[in-house]
């Protein structure tokens, strides 16, 4: 499976990931909407985290656009992998982590502290509520943080609560991006 980096130092740069069940990289168009919609200031020198990231396309997205600092959490050894080799090819390891574990598990021992997070669980089933009222800690999503959440497009789900504020829903296609900013 291959996508490219949409924007940055790598743009076009191909990445490629192992094929696995269930896999479904957001599409490209997506990912330079999103990077569109949230502009450079969300992501140069920030500190962000891809989660349930699978082929990892946000997070060196991020890195080749200037983030400062990517954790990576992914449950699948092949596809950890596969990005921990992207970050070294390219020679974004000391600027990056990639992690292997159940987001939820995961969270509580990450860094925290996130100026941008991506987070694209598996659609349907309650993961994704579980996940926002994780966010919520202000040691996880800082003040001004922004946190885009991929979902599938029949969900109608309102996920600005709490400290999050609603930017922006889009559509396109059967996934939905939605753009939470944090109070």
């Amino acid at each position: 499976m291959a996508t490219r980096i949409t924007g940055g130092a790598l743009r076009g740069h191909v990445l490629r990931s192992p094929s696995v069940s269930g896999l479904r990289p957001t599409a490209e168009r997506v990912r330079a909407a999103v990077f569109s919609i949230i502009g450079p200031n969300a992501v140069e020198g920030r500190r962000v985290a891809d989660l349930y990231a699978g082929s990892g396309a946000f997070g060196l997205d991020a890195l080749s656009r200037g983030a400062e600092h990517v954790d990576f959490v992914e449950k699948n050894a092949r596809l950890c992998s596969a990005i921990r080799a992207h970050l070294k090819r390219w020679s974004l390891d000391t600027r990056a982590t990639a992690l292997r574990g159940k987001v939820l598990n995961r969270i509580e021992s990450l860094q925290g502290r996130y100026d941008l997070v991506f987070a694209d669980p598996p659609y349907g089933g309650s993961e994704i509520e579980r996940l926002v009222a994780r966010l919520q800690s202000p040691r996880l999503v800082g003040p001004g943080g922004i946190v885009v959440l991929e979902h599938g497009s029949d969900d109608t789900q309102d996920y600005a609560v709490g400290r999050f504020s609603l930017q922006t829903t889009r559509k396109y296609g059967d996934t939905a991006i939605t753009v939470l900013a944090a109070g």
